[in-house]
């Protein structure tokens, strides 16, 4: 894969020059430049006993020295030092040094910033030629200097034209209309009389677009000899220029030769295009003859191949359709699975599998959970015998009665008033009779008597309404629902619902199975029910009834199921609530774990109709 362009460096003009701010010193100096000019600075003046070059920073360091065995003094850093710091050649004669020599120090200044600081150590002189020697470092140094901003001019043409070609990669267009901008800039720019882009499809490279050339024969010469270069570059994974340069490592390159021949564009550079795994296609680019391409334009193509590259292969992911981007991330999958890297991944499937391998073979207890609500198996009603007002009430539910215990007494004050009329208009009707009976009025007597019957009947009529306003238990056991010690005083209707009724030695269970799992529930299956109230002891239960109907609620539809509770403790009350799991016998582990979410997919894909 091809370098990756460095930060853009900043453009900040220095007071008074008029020049750019050149980039970090690192980005400017080689370590071979700073050691050839360094030894043709140090061949130009004549009796040199050493040459060093420091880099400036927090602390001077050592570039590089001539000749390679010179040694250095601390001396020659303070020198050094002292020269960066007024920004300007010194000369140290001998008797001021300390040393066997003279010292010439002369600071590398490049936009007014130092860039690096020289210093010779030379063999006595006297005072003229010194100022000669420095005058020759400092020609020297302009020399350098002119070569960098060169070199900083040229990077900044580079990187104005891979700021372009990144906002063109980066546009809201289709890939093809991105290759043409980018085939058409590098055109331009490079000087190139055909710049092309092809791109990997499959085992093969096609090219993609060719500049100011809107439409194009795939199946013409050129095309296909274009094609032809670009998979030769590819397969060898290098740069391949035609004239090959001399010095570099020889290449096949029978296809830019039968493309140079035969289409008349005799220099000609393909640069492989890198993507995430692999080279992803090939830029061609086509000078005529006496146009060569220099360090320069190979060095900003490789750059921005490494740009682009990356760009392109998303683009051209993204135009493929969603068959072809699911298989292929298929393979890359299938890739890293069964290739040599990605053990972590290797690893975690391989134990993936041995432990769905481990589940499958294990066996455990399917049972089906559902909640469940303990009731009695009968329940008493208590209701209001006639209309009336609540005198009292001396039970609630959760209270324990026993049969015949007072549970509530409604008013009977206009009930007692009707007695008394009736048993007045009774001894009224009693005398008159007497009276009759004395006349011997036969007539009378069975008027007298037929209206005593009748008010004896009305009486007793009252009288057992006034016996029934006391509600008494009808059974032993267990309040469960009805509470009028807060409805004291309200009128009830005849018929209303007050108080029902549980007994204590017979229960059943109503559980709410889940559609999902009702097909294996049948009369007679056996579970466990552990009640809330009770956690601690499981009790046994039975299926005795499913009732064929669904019922909705909370989001889902339930059956219910009545079952027997087989042991039945003396802690138990109706009304209780838990959990019931029926056992349905062994199966696998992974089948009890994922068979419901099996079944899900299953109605899913019914749905879709696959």
């Amino acid at each position: 894969m091809g370098p990756k362009p460095g930060p853009a460096t900043g453009q900040e003009k220095e007071e008074g020059t008029g020049h750019a701010a050149p980039p970090p010193r690192d980005a400017l100096l080689s370590r071979a430049l700073m050691q050839e000019w360094l030894a043709w600075q140090c061949r130009m003046i004549s009796g040199v006993i050493a040459g060093i070059l420091y880099l400036p920073g927090r602390a001077l360091s050592v570039a590089t020295v001539w000749p390679d065995a010179a040694k250095t003094s601390p001396r020659f850093a303070e020198f050094a030092q002292r020269a960066l710091t007024e920004r300007s050649g010194l000369i140290l004669p001998r008797q001021q040094c300390g040393e066997n020599c003279d010292l010439l120090a002369y600071p590398l200044l490049v936009g007014g910033k130092p860039v690096a600081v020289m210093v010779v150590a030379i063999s006595m002189r006297p005072e003229p030629q010194q100022r000669a020697i420095l005058q020759l470092m400092q020609w020297g140094g302009i020399w350098m200097e002119s070569m960098i901003r060169q070199q900083i001019a040229s990077d900044q043409a580079h990187f104005e034209v891979i700021f372009e070609l990144a906002a063109a990669t980066l546009e809201p267009e289709p890939l093809h209309a991105i290759a043409m901008k980018i085939t058409n800039l590098l055109a331009e720019r490079l000087g190139c009389e055909r710049a092309s882009i092809g791109l990997r499809h499959g085992m093969q490279i096609r090219v993609e677009a060719m500049c100011r050339i809107a439409r194009f024969d795939p199946r013409s010469q050129l095309v296909r000899a274009i094609e032809a270069a670009m998979e030769e570059a590819v397969d060898q994974g290098s740069i391949q220029l035609q004239p090959p340069v001399t010095d570099a490592r020889p290449l096949l390159n029978r296809a830019h030769l039968q493309l140079a021949g035969q289409h008349g564009q005799h220099n000609i550079c393909t640069i492989p295009l890198p993507g995430t795994e692999r080279a992803i296609g090939a830029i061609t680019l086509e000078r005529p003859a006496g146009e060569p391409f220099d360090h320069g334009s190979i060095i900003l193509c490789n750059k921005a191949a490494g740009l682009i590259g990356p760009a392109l292969e998303l683009k051209q992911r993204e135009a493929q359709p969603l068959p072809v981007k699911a298989w292929a991330a298929l393979g890359r999958w299938v890739v890293q699975l069964f290739g040599p890297h990605h053990l972590k991944l290797k690893l975690s499937l391989l134990a993936g599998a041995g432990i769905l391998a481990l589940l499958s073979t294990l066996q455990g207890t399917y049972r089906i959970s559902a909640p469940a609500t303990l009731e009695g198996k009968i329940q008493q009603a208590v209701v209001a015998p006639q209309e009336g007002y609540i005198l009292s009430a001396e039970v609630r539910a959760g209270d324990r009665v026993r049969q015949g215990d007072p549970m509530a007494t409604l008013d009977d004050r206009e009930l007692e008033l009707q007695r008394q009329k009736w048993q007045s208009e009774r001894e009224k009707l009693s005398k008159e009779y007497h009276q009759a009976l004395a006349k011997r009025d036969r007539t009378a007597l069975s008027i007298l008597r037929a209206r005593i019957d009748q008010a004896e009947a009305e009486l007793r009529l009252v009288e057992g309404q006034i016996e029934r306003t006391r509600l008494l238990a009808p059974i032993d056991g267990l309040v469960v629902s009805g509470d009028l010690s807060q409805s004291l005083g309200a009128p009830v209707k005849t018929g209303d619902l007050l108080f029902q009724v549980a007994p204590l030695d017979s229960y059943r269970v109503a559980l709410r199975v889940d559609e999902g799992g009702i097909r294996d529930v049948t009369a007679g299956l056996q579970g466990k029910l552990v009640l809330a109230a009770l956690p601690e002891t499981p009790l046994e239960i039975t299926v005795e009834e499913i009732t064929p109907v669904a019922v909705a609620g909370d989001g889902s539809n339930y059956f219910r199921v009545d079952a027997s509770l087989d042991t039945p403790l003396p802690a138990v009350r109706p009304g209780m609530q838990g959990v019931a799991k029926l056992d349905r016998g062994q199966r696998s582990l992974l089948w009890i774990w994922t068979h419901h979410l099996v079944d899900r997919l299953r109605l899913w894909a019914w749905s879709l109709g696959i």
